[in-house]
């Protein structure tokens, strides 16, 4: 099941003129987000008019409709059944020319003026440039030892959500369970458990039934545990999240640029991955290749993606570290930032909470709740005249 948070549906909806209303004609579901049901901190969040657009539906629907929309383009062919096993070089080994690929019974090589890295969370691009002499990639890791699994339901319409997106985390430390439940097409739902550290949820419908009814609150059991499964139950595991910094490389090789999960493999329970990939995209095709050097297009591209990283990573992680149990270097202040904004998503303020909810949907950048006005109403006082 995929989120596509405000931030990739703005992002999607421009590089795709008019697609997206496609999507919702197909069966995506449109949702505000900030009338979305979450609990969080311990309570129950506001649900308040944001403006902020957002899909829900499967991953085999989002992906193949964009795979259509992008297979439609005179200048692509899509060649299936194949991976790259290698990437081509120079003759002075600092710029690659293409990839080499397999195919059942065929190896070929596949040459262009740009490669990019959409390998995700196991690319090999870090080892092979490790191969060819550059520096090691560096990498920051938030070890989460999380287990998810994901069942799709067919819910009687007595029982049918009237908003798409339900979302229960803990709360940490405690609590080291969240639960989601999600409307996509054709009106099936999405039932999601996750457990950190250990804490993972079975394959077996009542084995996940059972770790349903163990989340902090009923009600995403109470809708699963009356419907009908309909496609197996799948788990997955992620030990980590990673993020590569390839901006931090003294010298990277022309010719080859990653990104989304190859650059930045969040927390998949906060549903970002997608929407940085798509606001990524946007960054790639926004880069001028006829003007400039290489190594300044490299920069400016990873200038122009570097705060919405930052802002996804620094949110999701921010919530990992609330377990102690999470591996990493917490960032400095990590205990004031973590009292703040646990104090934005419970003064009750609306405004507070819309502003909130924009960072959260990847609209806004962070330092919008600094702004003296959100301090102040978050914390209960009131600014000079």
């Amino acid at each position: 099941m995929h989120v596509l948070l405000p931030g990739g549906v703005a992002a999607l909806d421009r590089l795709f003129p008019g697609r997206v209303a496609e999507l919702v004609e197909h069966g995506a579901q449109p949702f505000d987000y900030g009338q979305s049901q979450f609990y969080m901190i311990g309570k129950w969040m506001p649900r308040i008019q944001t403006e902020l657009h957002t899909l829900s539906q499967s991953r085999p629907f989002l992906e193949g409709h964009i795979r259509r929309w992008v297979g439609e383009l005179p200048n692509v062919a899509i060649i299936d059944e194949a991976h790259a096993s290698a990437l081509l070089w120079d003759q002075s080994r600092a710029r690659v020319r293409g990839v080499a690929l397999q195919r059942p019974g065929v190896e070929e090589e596949l040459r262009g003026g740009l490669v990019i890295d959409a390998m995700g969370r196991n690319s090999r691009v870090p080892r092979w440039l490790a191969e060819n002499g550059f520096p090691v990639v560096p990498e920051t890791k938030v070890g989460i030892d999380l287990g998810y699994a994901t069942g799709r339901f067919r819910v009687p319409e007595r029982l049918r959500p009237h908003h798409p997106m339900l979302y229960i985390v803990g709360p940490p430390p405690q609590w080291t369970r969240v639960g989601v439940r999600l409307v996509v097409e054709n009106g099936d739902v999405f039932g999601a458990m996750g457990g950190y550290h250990g804490d993972h949820p079975p394959a077996d419908l009542k084995g996940f039934l059972e770790f349903a009814r163990s989340l902090s609150q009923p009600e995403v059991f109470e809708v699963l545990a009356q419907s009908e499964l309909i496609a197996p139950i799948e788990r997955f595991r992620i030990p980590s999240a990673i993020r590569r910094h390839y901006a931090r490389m003294t010298r990277f090789p022309g010719g080859v640029l990653p990104i989304g999960d190859s650059i930045c493999h969040f927390d998949p329970a906060f549903g970002q991955g997608m929407t940085v990939a798509a606001i990524e995209a946007e960054a790639l095709a926004s880069l001028d290749f006829a003007r400039g050097s290489e190594d300044a297009i490299r920069r400016e591209y990873f200038r122009k993606i570097e705060d919405v990283i930052e802002t996804a990573w620094e949110l999701s992680s921010g919530e990992n570290f609330k377990y102690p149990q999470t591996a990493g270097r917490r960032p400095a202040g990590f205990s004031l930032i973590r009292r703040y904004k646990d104090r934005l998503a419970t003064c009750g303020d609306p405004d507070v909470v819309r502003d909130l909810y924009r960072v959260f949907a990847l609209t806004a950048p962070p330092q919008i709740l600094l702004r003296p006005r959100v301090i102040a109403r978050a914390l209960g006082l009131r600014l000079a005249a």
